[in-house]
């Protein structure tokens, strides 16, 4: 669990959104406030993002995002491991 209080080594984090949301949710809230998903997680309402900074958070909160932890602290528990292989290459 202190893996959800550390910043993610590479910007990649997990978006969890409403229960009842799928992709489709995710991308048009996600582009609403300039963010694009790379991947999604194990269930439907899980996006990854690249998030840089504080700003970038506060866009996916605003897009609805309920809780944004780093990708790379939950492997295998939200986000398949094959799913966060370096994804931003």
């Amino acid at each position: 669990m202190l893996g959800a209080f550390e910043p993610a080594s590479n910007d990649q984090y997990a978006a969890i959104f409403p229960p009842n949301w799928g992709a489709r949710d995710i991308v048009l809230a996600a582009a609403s406030q300039d963010q694009a998903p790379l991947t999604f997680g194990r269930t439907q309402n899980i996006g990854v993002f690249i998030l840089d900074d504080a700003a970038d958070h506060d866009a996916l909160r605003n897009a609805g995002a309920l809780i944004i932890l780093p990708a790379d602290a939950f492997r295998g528990c939200l986000i398949p491991s094959s799913s966060t292989q370096d994804l931003a290459s």
